[in-house]
């Protein structure tokens, strides 16, 4: 996979050609590191599965295509929605955090494996941290919808309330839900329980004596939320492969592969 996020590294990874002209609908922050960026298309959408990523890049080439994850399924008007998170010196980043509406830009994909492949009934786990709430909040409002699922979870890290995206979104649809769950858990601020890093907590979070045996877990994050979320996971009795993974970087990493090179910054 392009080196903004890695999916499971036993899958393969199918590059697309496809490009569409897109143009900024609204961007506006979510906490004060994370910007939100709609896009609607200016001709035929992007055709794209729930937990894939594009690449964004500006008209004019002159900024690096980045790979950022689609943080909604598919909407009939064509909509992509981002979650970018600001990084220090990153020139995409900084650039996507200045764009406004009306302006220009251009997206190609889609890309990964972080999908929801089988779309069974077995209860769900989503596991998110920072910007990772893209990919998760696609699948989890795509498997709401189709409401296939027995129970879903949703759980939340972030380091204080004000980094905490669609908290009230979130709550008004378990207040609609009864099958839905959701909790988010602070790491540096005080506030209201639960308070911890998922890793450490999620015994105390994990309904049942079966614990997550029979479960899909899906994480999303920086790498290492993820590799330890994983085997939380597996600790509580989920297959290793039901523990469907998105890891983030920041930085660019070594790839040999056929991929553009591309990270978040």
């Amino acid at each position: 996979p392009p080196l903004g996020r890695v999916a499971e590294m036993s899958d393969p990874w199918t590059p697309s050609s496809e490009q569409a002209p897109y143009r900024v609908d609204a961007a506006g922050p979510r906490t004060p590191a994370i910007v939100e960026l709609r896009l609607l298309p200016v001709g035929a959408p992007l055709g794209y599965r729930p937990g894939q990523y594009i690449l964004l890049e500006d008209e004019e080439g002159a900024i690096t295509p980045r790979s950022y994850s689609v943080a909604n399924p598919p909407r009939p008007d064509g909509e992509i929605s981002l979650l970018v998170t600001r990084v220090p010196g990153g020139q995409a980043s900084t650039w996507i955090h200045r764009l406004t509406a009306g302006e220009a830009v251009r997206v190609s994909g889609p890309y990964g494996t972080f999908v929801d492949g089988t779309a069974g009934m077995a209860p769900a786990l989503f596991l998110a941290a920072g910007s990772g709430l893209a990919p998760i909040r696609a699948l989890l409002e795509a498997a709401l919808t189709s409401r296939r699922r027995e129970t879903l979870t949703l759980i939340l890290s972030a380091r204080g309330e004000g980094d905490v995206i669609d908290h009230e979104r979130f709550a008004r649809r378990q207040q609609r839900e009864p099958r839905f769950r959701f909790i988010r858990t602070l790491t540096r601020e005080a506030g209201p329980p639960p308070r911890g890093r998922i890793p450490e907590i999620l015994a105390d979070l994990v309904d049942g004596h079966d614990g997550l045996d029979g479960h899909d877990v899906f994480v999303a994050g920086a790498s290492g939320f993820v590799t330890e979320c994983a085997a939380a996971a597996e600790a509580l009795g989920a297959a290793r492969a039901h523990v469907h993974t998105e890891v983030f970087y920041d930085e660019p990493r070594s790839w040999t592969g056929a991929a553009p090179p591309t990270t978040g910054a």
